[in-house]
């Protein structure tokens, strides 16, 4: 029995819709769980006291940049030969294009998201004074480990373009005048790998377990760091290594 108005054979619109919704809803679950389903801490030995390093990252709400000694990095390494007097580095990364303008053109921002586009490397000298031209509302100590450290120096060394006599790609003077400098980058900038989750990954390769995939803006990214609790060297603000027995050895 048909239903009022309808010819016969036809299917009520509903159930017409019926594969849009659900492709649609099945589509919001997977993006769901690809953003904050579960995902393995790193496996990264964590700060302890005696074996503590310190970064600083800083936020203003939108991007971060993360501050980092000098001394992480062996002598010889691009970055040290770039800036050979600084005592530390103020690192970010973003679109090539974008990154390099005030921020207000927010055309050129969506461009950036989509498709995926060239990326740079944000390099500036000595990362307190620096951090002034990101107009800081928020930052913070994060502690790591020396192995840690090592990681984070190895997942920066990752992004870095060299040319063939080993130094950075220059693209551009950067933003703080006479002391910074944006350089080729590595990956591609897209909706799902923009500059506030790439410092997430950055902080996951230092052994700091933030959520990376739904790290779009830093302010929640700095937030996420907070709950961590790593947030100082100071031997009463972080666990004892623990100790190893006489005639033992380690895992």
């Amino acid at each position: 029995m048909g239903v009022p108005g309808e010819t016969v054979g036809e299917r009520p619109s509903f159930i017409k819709r019926r594969p849009i919704v659900t492709s649609a809803l099945a589509a919001l679950v997977a993006l769901l769980l690809y953003l904050y389903g579960p995902w393995p801490a790193p496996r990264v030995t964590p700060a302890s006291a005696g074996d503590c390093v310190t970064l600083r990252l800083y936020s203003n709400g939108y991007h971060s940049d993360i501050g980092a000694p000098a001394a992480l990095f062996p002598a010889d390494h691009p970055l040290r030969r770039l800036y050979p007097d600084a005592q530390s580095f103020l690192i970010g990364w973003g679109d090539e294009r974008f990154y390099q303008t005030d921020g207000t053109d927010w055309m050129l921002g969506l461009d950036a998201l989509i498709p995926p586009s060239p990326s740079v490397l944000h390099i500036a000298y000595n990362a307190g004074p620096s951090s002034a031209y990101l107009g800081p509302n928020d930052e913070i100590d994060i502690a790591i480990s020396h192995e840690g450290a090592a990681a984070f120096v190895a997942y920066l060394d990752r992004a870095l373009v060299l040319d063939d006599a080993g130094a950075p790609v220059r693209v551009a003077s950067g933003k703080v005048i006479g002391r910074s400098v944006f350089l080729r980058s590595r990956g591609s900038f897209h909706l799902f790998n923009v500059c506030n989750q790439w410092m997430a990954r950055a902080l996951r390769a230092a052994g700091i377990d933030v959520n990376a995939r739904a790290a779009w803006l830093a302010g929640p990214l700095i937030e996420q760091v907070r709950q961590e609790g790593l947030i100082s060297c100071a031997p009463e603000a972080l666990p004892q290594a623990p100790a190893v027995k006489a005639g033992t050895q380690g895992p």
